[in-house]
């Protein structure tokens, strides 16, 4: 089955990703799509390739949770939590769709052959940016995470390395002004690093499915009743793409034409840990730093502190200027907030507390 090419031009082109166009590119991709692309609301779940079996079965029951709210369930198709996503969402019944990295004729990896198949005869659907005899290609791969974010509600990482590709996605959705949220994870774990950086930046930290859904405001609606139809020797009819505009706009709690940004919750890591430990630190802190804290110190902790001063810092610019790496800024961050010789604001800003 050849998929059905839809230009920007079209009339059901998909208005969100018209967010995706730059200075460089004057009209967003083209689609290729085989199936039936779902008129629910989406949710985007993604995650490493290398996934432990804990975060399969949470990702297996998360999707299947969210299709039973009424949420269609987007991935990459890729092994581990985007593969347990799909399967999760097929359990349940609800609609899915692969955006995948390279050509409907090049299924990828090979061994999801059968799992795309069976999404297609389940009237779920195949969406790529590329015509179908594309080969799988490193940079398509980051080029669909953007497609993934900019078409759903919310992208939900529930595991990811410090280097995990699931953090393209992430950035993408945080661009784009889409919910970000994250599974918390040790941050001392390499398979949670990158989950860790991601809260730190400001993502929502989630546990079940009721937090997706109250972070997107509600149960979704129900889908609308209407002819569905696969794809074959057309484009389908205007609407019949997931969120026009109009419907995006009112799902993201946005008037049409403009985009919501996701809100700055201020959870944060640090946030999430001080809800853990029964609120036992503020998040202000006004004490003093005594001499037998700062002698506590390791040499990266007073480097980090020594890059803060009264003005709020992302923990971007700590790496920039200590010369740490993410995960050790990120782990003497957390200590200081720990010690309340830093303080935690939203959207992932950090500064010295106050004297």
């Amino acid at each position: 089955m050849a998929s059905i090419e839809i230009l920007p031009s079209d009339p059901s082109y998909p208005a969100p990703l018209w967010a995706l166009v730059t200075d460089s590119e004057a009209a967003p991709p083209t689609l290729y799509v085989r199936g039936a692309l779902p008129a629910r609301p989406g949710v985007a779940i993604v995650g490493t390739r290398a996934a432990s079996d804990e975060a399969l079965r949470f990702t297996r029951a998360l999707a299947a949770a969210l299709g039973d709210a009424g949420f269609s369930i987007w991935s990459g198709g890729a092994r581990g939590v985007d593969a347990a996503a799909h399967e999760g969402a097929l359990e349940a019944r609800a609609p899915t769709v692969v955006v995948s990295g390279a050509g409907h004729a090049r299924p990828y990896p090979r061994e999801h052959a059968p799992l795309f198949d069976r999404i297609l005869a389940a009237g779920g659907a195949l969406l790529a940016r590329v015509p179908d005899d594309t080969p799988p290609l490193p940079g398509l791969f980051l080029q669909r995470n953007a497609v993934l974010a900019a078409l759903t509600l919310a992208t939900v990482v529930v595991e990811a390395g410090i280097e995990s590709g699931a953090r393209s996605a992430a950035a993408a959705a945080r661009r784009l002004g889409r919910h970000l949220c994250v599974v918390p994870h040790a941050p001392w774990s390499p398979r949670g690093v990158g989950c860790a950086l991601e809260l730190v930046g400001g993502a929502r930290p989630i546990t079940r499915a009721a937090d997706v859904i109250e972070v997107l405001g509600g149960p979704a609606p129900p889908p609308r009743r209407r002819a569905r139809r696969a794809l074959r020797n057309s484009p389908p009819a205007t609407g019949t793409l997931p969120l026009p505009d109009a419907a995006f706009a009112a799902q993201a709690g946005a008037p049409p034409g403009k985009i919501a940004p996701a809100p700055a919750t201020g959870a944060g890591l640090g946030g999430a840990l001080r809800a853990e430990l029964g609120g036992a630190i503020g998040a202000e802190n006004n004490a003093e730093m005594t001499a037998e804290t700062t002698a506590e110190m390791t040499a990266e902790q007073r480097a980090v502190l020594d890059a803060l001063d009264a003005q709020p810092a992302h923990v971007d610019e700590v790496c920039e200027r200590t010369g740490l790496p993410p995960r050790r800024a990120v782990e003497a961050l957390l200590t200081l907030t720990l010690q309340a010789v830093v303080v935690e604001g939203p959207a992932g800003l950090f500064r010295r507390a106050l004297r």
